[in-house]
């Protein structure tokens, strides 16, 4: 195989799986639904504006103008919710952004095994309250905000006790 085909072909298979978002450990049935419509909502805007770029491009060629990408406002992000402890984690994810009229963009019902982790698609900007707990452990309570850069949030048992004993 052509070095330049292989590289292709790795990139291709980079960039397709590592944009991945599942519902691998999502247990609420309303929140998956809600995870594949934001899925959904997402890719359509990407495939407008890829078309609505292209005809741009070619309007400014004939038009002899200045060529400017255009981009929808993107109100999705993706996010890794990881769980560092040594056993499941279960996490619910409440915010006060409304989806479509039909509630709140709550992801609720998340069970992470041990070391496991949960991409997820997120409303941008947004703040959510996460509460998680072992089957041996308090419920604890973190808040995340996807206006930030961070996309990797890393969960474990007393992590908000020690964060408060520290001035965190």
């Amino acid at each position: 195989m052509n070095h330049l085909k292989f590289t292709s072909l790795v990139w291709t298979v980079l960039i397709c799986c590592g944009g991945c978002t599942s519902t691998r450990y999502l247990t609420d049935s309303k929140s998956v639904d809600r995870q594949h419509d934001m899925r959904a909502n997402r890719s359509g805007r990407n495939v407008v504006d890829v078309f609505a770029n292209i005809a741009n491009m070619f309007v400014s060629g004939a038009l002899n103008t200045d060529f400017e990408i255009s981009q929808s406002e993107r109100s999705f992000k993706r996010i890794t919710i990881v769980n560092e402890s040594t056993d499941s984690l279960f996490v619910n994810m409440v915010t006060d952004i409304v989806w479509k009229e039909s509630g709140y963009c709550d992801i609720m019902g998340i069970v992470l095994p041990a070391g496991a982790h949960q991409k997820l698609l997120v409303p941008y900007p947004a703040a959510y309250n996460v509460y998680f707990r072992t089957p041996f452990t308090e419920e604890e309570n973190l808040e995340i905000r996807t206006d930030n850069k961070h996309r990797r949030f890393v969960l474990r048992p007393g992590m908000t006790n020690w964060m408060k004993e520290n001035g965190n």
